[in-house]
């Protein structure tokens, strides 16, 4: 998922170092929650996103442009896909349920640039914090400290501005927001109305007078038009618009788990057709069609063909699959860098971004990530000595 303020800067890329991926073949998925495959490539990214933290659960990175809370969700998240490094993902929530973080995370300060007036919840933070707790075993309607309730703050932005949605509907991010909420809501046992899944339904670029290479994808957000949503505009890496493979793939996971698979069926021949045939990434996908193939983009079709229950090997295409596509951004060299991937506009530098996303796509891991299990000694092994978890 990308925020506002990085949606360009951090969704240009080109590169080539490759490093080798374990093959895996998925096993049935399930519609309500996705296992994690554990690779040695895997491996090396937990490993990557562990050693940044640090001892009392933040991350800061040098020269990193993102704030320490954000960077600490990013690499929380990327860990709990794995549930690798556990002793580093505890550390690391323990610093984001501080309440500052927990405000700085979910509220707007009013510097992205977002259609959300300065204090108001985001719904993609929000739902994604939302689902780091879930996952993580913690409670999510009394968080932190003092508790907050994050599902009657979530179900609170219903309706807020427009109806069926979930807060305030951004250019960039509406159909990411809208899906990562919804799945959201029903991992936590909270289903959300069936309007707000018609809302993502009615937003799939179909019939009419959509462009042919939109059709069956969803854009970022397609806004009304009187009582009539306005078409679709063709995808274009050039000028960032129209239906793209990122919007699309968080739309298939949250449907997916609805059991809404009738607009995933079309949704399936539009990222087919986004899909890349030929180069050093065949089988990666681009953000828009015709644009470069990116870690990011790659790792998310792979959580919406991990949803649909599908192999990435069942999308070979030039000779390659999704799969060993997203290795090929991944750095194996120097040791300091190792599992961590980079950005294809920097190629060889690591990226956050990239990296805690890239491993969602390595592990196979779809939307909502399982809970992880109970690492609490029983009474047997309480006098056993302990081994710490934590190599970074």
């Amino acid at each position: 998922m990308r925020t506002q303020s990085t949606r360009v800067s951090t969704r240009i890329r080109r590169g080539t170092v490759a490093v080798f991926v374990v093959a895996v073949a998925i096993l049935a998925t399930s519609q309500s929650q996705s296992s994690a495959i554990t690779t040695p490539a895997s491996t090396l990214t937990s490993n990557w996103l562990a050693a940044q933290v640090g001892p009392t659960g933040e991350v800061n990175i040098s020269g990193a442009t993102q704030s320490v809370v954000t960077q600490t969700m990013y690499v929380a998240q990327g860990l709990a896909a794995t549930g690798e490094q556990r002793d580093a993902l505890n550390r690391a929530m323990s610093y984001l349920s501080l309440s500052s973080s927990i405000d700085e995370w979910v509220t707007n300060d009013g510097s992205g640039g977002t259609v959300a007036p300065p204090g108001a919840d985001l719904p993609e933070r929000l739902a994604a914090l939302i689902l780091l707790v879930n996952t993580t075993r913690g409670n999510p309607r009394a968080f932190g400290t003092p508790v907050v309730d994050l599902v009657a703050r979530a179900q609170a932005m219903y309706g807020q501005v427009v109806p069926s949605f979930y807060g305030y509907q951004e250019p960039w991010s509406s159909i990411q927001d809208q899906s990562l909420m919804v799945i959201a809501l029903q991992a936590v046992g909270a289903t959300p109305p069936a309007a707000a899944i018609d809302w993502l339904v009615n937003q799939q670029c179909v019939g009419g007078s959509n462009p042919q290479s939109s059709l069956g994808g969803w854009q970022a957000f397609r806004a009304p038009n009187g009582n009539v949503l306005q078409d679709c505009d063709a995808p274009d890496p050039i000028n960032y618009v129209g239906a793209d493979t990122n919007s699309t793939a968080f739309a298939v996971q949250a449907l997916q788990l609805f059991g809404r698979t009738v607009p995933v069926a079309s949704a399936v021949t539009f990222l087919q057709n986004a899909q890349a045939t030929s180069g050093s990434a065949a089988g990666g996908f681009p953000w828009f069609a015709g644009g470069d193939v990116d870690a990011n983009s790659t790792a998310l079709v792979l959580q919406a063909i991990t949803s649909m229950g599908q192999s990435p090997s069942s999308w070979s295409v030039g000779g390659a699959d999704p799969l060993t596509a997203l290795g090929t951004f991944q750095l194996s060299t120097p040791a300091s860098d190792a599992g961590a991937f980079f950005a294809n506009w920097n190629p060889g530098v690591p990226d956050l971004l990239a990296s805690y996303q890239g491993v969602w796509g390595l592990s196979l891991s779809a939307f909502p990530f399982r809970v992880l299990p109970d690492l609490t000694p029983t009474a047997d092994q309480s006098e056993q000595p302990a081994v710490p978890s934590f190599t970074g």
